[in-house]
């Protein structure tokens, strides 16, 4: 992988919107960067770090918690959903 380009247009930006749900658009950069295959530890750093301002400032008004939450329920819905077969249906099609 090379390293982003300072004026690389694949470079996350986020701004916030005044009438935007700040909530929202965390979860949409949640689901974009977990289907890439980020951690939530990965995650959280687009929170945590102030350079990300958009959602940097979710983490300060709102909190680790809260943040994590979003984590949470934005990774169980894009969860591969498990698939079993019952007893004795192997190999019956």
């Amino acid at each position: 992988m090379k390293p982003a380009a300072e004026d690389d247009p694949m470079e996350f930006i986020a701004v916030a919107l005044p009438e935007g749900d700040p909530d929202r658009m965390a979860e949409c950069v949640i689901e974009e960067f977990l289907l890439m295959g980020w951690s939530e530890r990965q995650l959280m750093t687009l929170f945590t770090r102030p350079q990300f301002r958009a959602t940097h400032r979710i983490y300060r008004e709102r909190g680790e918690a809260h943040v994590r939450d979003l984590i949470r329920r934005v990774g169980e819905t894009w969860r591969p959903v498990a698939t079993t077969t019952a007893k004795g249906d192997a190999g019956n099609a």
